[in-house]
């Protein structure tokens, strides 16, 4: 995530504190059209980032452990077979990317906010550390909260090594995960229009 924030709470950030507000929008392109391209750059960025950690991880593993069975430990030990373990390794490493998409949604929101880069990482993985704290914690109070935070969807990339899958358990975690990018993309757009650039 540390890495997602750095680039993501830089993108708007960056040009308050560069002073290149006044000449971006001057351009002959909507805001929206702005804050979409910049958004897509940092999901490019994003995504990029977690394909290369998927190749390092891959190779590295190939190289120490060779192929064949995987052994994953969890609640309890599970072995898959050899054909049984590259797509489950894709499926795990696409809803990180996903995951990692809803980080670089918040601080991205946070980076139109501040004139200032540092602020929106270190906002963003605060939230990311206190939320992850109130998802551990077991409170009746926090219990009904706990669903809607996205942090108690980060980590389902594990349900793709369990057999069997719990497709629905993954499929609303993926929706609620995407509702996250959804709604942080929009707040930046609605704040991003409507900020003053001249003071």
């Amino acid at each position: 995530p540390f890495l997602v924030v750095l680039v993501g709470g830089d993108l708007l950030a960056g040009e308050a504190t560069a002073g290149t507000y006044r000449l971006l929008v001057t351009r002959p392109v909507s805001r929206t059209s702005i804050i979409i391209a910049k958004f897509i750059a940092g999901l490019v960025y994003t995504n990029l980032l977690i394909i290369c950690l998927m190749i390092f991880s891959l190779f590295g593993s190939i190289l120490i452990f060779g192929t064949g069975e995987l052994i994953v430990m969890q609640d309890k030990i599970y072995v898959f077979a050899a054909d049984d373990v590259m797509w489950r390794f894709l499926l795990s490493y696409g809803y990180a990317s996903l995951s990692m998409s809803v980080v670089f949604a918040l601080s991205f929101l946070f980076s139109v906010l501040v004139e200032n880069a540092i602020g929106p990482i270190v906002a963003t993985m605060a939230v990311i550390i206190v939320f992850l704290i109130i998802s551990v914690l077991n409170f009746e109070l926090l219990n009904v909260i706990k669903p809607a935070l996205f942090v108690t969807h980060m980590n389902k990339w594990r349900e793709f090594m369990r057999d069997p899958l719990d497709y629905s358990n993954i499929i609303t975690s993926a929706i609620i995960l995407f509702a996250h990018i959804v709604v942080f993309f929009a707040a930046t757009n609605i704040i991003f229009n409507k900020k003053d650039i001249l003071t």
